[in-house]
Order: structure tokens, then C-alpha cells, then sequence
């Protein structure tokens, strides 16, 4: 069976707010470079980072210890600013089976709305632009995921119909340097940039950490199923997976 394509994107979104820059592989491996954005991402100064930066993602412990996991078959690094959106978009990308890097500057001197809202914009860009043409897909995802006392589930689909209900039930006003309320935003900007129904659920938990962690975990497995590719021979394979025939 030959090769699937890649799916991959490179995405830069620059506002007066935020300068964002995301790469992404839906099925992993080895991330494309970022794109070229001097003015507010210079390229590394050292000869064989910026040899190295030009083959695709390097690992920059320094800017982010935090959220930075290289395998063998993953890249994930990721620095917002904002440790705990860290490591949220963390376990996103390594239940989903993504690589994923993320760099960000935002205004966090005013709060963490327009950092944590552009940078689920800018990944729901990336992700549809990875996806490309919303054939051969499963298409529909659910995804269930406990950590410890907590269990959330969440549901997807590739339908470009963007919709979110997004009921965490968090109980706090902020967890780590995250407001609660910019979870919810932000997974409701993720489905509108993408072009997804999305509705994710916390069923119960005692501790919001945990209440948001078994959550993104859920829409991963979520996600993960619901970009499943139908190879040839399956039913489905080559098709739109849509009664209209359209996506």
C-alpha cells in the first residue's frame, strides 16, 4: 500500500496583541520548519541550530522546559507564556498523536485572553489546513478520558459547521497563570478557526486541574479517531463522508 500524504501546516498569525507561530503534523513525526518571520522570530544566531531550525522544529529547552517532549515518533514543544496553556496543548498533541510546536508572544502584561485566544485560533487554522480536503475521513470522534477522581468525554465532527459547548464545570477562576474562563474561549475558537462541531464535558471531579486535564486528553482521542483515514479498500475510502456529498 503506498504512502499516505502528510498532513502538515505552518501556520503565522501576527496582530498588534499576539505574534503566533505553530507547525503541525496530524500523524506525527517530524515537524516542518516554522515559517520565516525575522521581524518578530529571529533565526537562531548559532550556525548549527540555524543549519539544524531549516530541516524542521529543533527542541529549545531553554525558552520551554515545560511542554517540550521529543520521541521517536512525536515533536511536541510548546511556549505561550502561559504555563498551564502549555501544558494542556501538551496532552493535546500527545493523545491526539500530533506533532506540534508552538511560540508565542502576546500581551500578557494585560491578562491571558488575547494570548490564549490567538493561539487556538492559529491552531485551528493549522488544523484545517492540515487536514485539507475533508475526504476518506471517519470523520465523527468521541473520546472519553479519567484522571483520577475526574472523567470527561468530548465529541467531534469534521463538519465544517463550527459549533462548541464546552461544560467543564470548573469551580476555580484560574488554574496555575490560565483564567478558567479562557479554557472554554479558547476551545470555542479552536472549533470556529477549524471548521468543527465540538462539544466536550467534565462528568465529575473534585480538583480543576484534573477537571481540565482528563478533558483536553478526552478531545484528543476524540480528535484522533475522528481523522482516522479510510484507506483503499475501505468503505468510504476516496469519499466525502456527508449525505450533501460536501464537507
Amino acid at each position: 500500500m503506498p504512502a499516505l500524504p502528510a498532513r502538515t501546516a505552518s501556520v503565522t498569525r501576527i496582530t498588534n496583541e499576539t505574534k503566533i507561530q505553530i507547525s503541525l503534523s496530524l500523524d506525527g513525526g517530524i515537524l516542518p520548519p516554522y515559517e520565516a518571520c525575522e521581524k518578530h522570530f529571529p533565526a537562531p544566531t548559532d550556525p548549527a541550530e540555524l543549519e539544524a531550525s531549516k530541516k524542521g522544529i529543533i527542541p529549545n529547552t531553554a525558552a520551554a522546559p515545560h511542554a517540550t517532549q521529543f520521541t521517536p515518533t512525536q515533536q511536541i514543544t510548546i511556549n505561550t507564556g502561559i504555563g498551564f496553556l502549555d501544558h494542556m496543548l501538551h496532552a493535546l498533541a500527545k493523545h491526539s498523536g500530533w506533532s506540534l510546536a508552538v511560540r508565542a508572544k502576546g500581551d500578557l502584561f494585560i491578562d491571558d485572553h488575547h494570548t490564549t485566544e490567538d493561539t487556538f485560533l492559529a491552531l485551528g487554522s493549522a488544523f484545517t489546513e492540515a487536514l485539507g480536503a475533508r475526504q476518506s475521513l471517519a470523520r465523527f470522534g468521541r473520546g472519553d478520558a479519567p484522571l483520577d477522581e475526574a472523567l470527561s468525554w468530548a465529541v467531534i465532527d469534521l463538519s465544517s459547521r463550527p459549533w462548541a459547548v464546552i461544560n467543564i464545570g470548573f469551580k476555580r477562576e484560574k488554574i496555575g497563570d490560565l483564567s478558567t474562563e479562557m479554557i472554554t474561549h479558547g476551545l470555542q475558537s479552536f472549533a470556529q478557526a477549524a471548521g468543527v462541531t465540538l462539544h466536550v464535558g467534565c462528568t465529575y471531579g473534585d480538583n480543576d486541574h484534573h477537571r481540565a486535564e482528563s478533558a483536553f486528553k478526552a478531545l484528543a482521542v476524540a480528535i484522533r479517531t475522528a481523522c482516522t483515514r479510510r484507506v483503499e479498500g475501505e468503505v468510504g475510502a476516496g469519499d466525502v463522508v456527508s449525505t450533501k456529498g460536501v464537507l
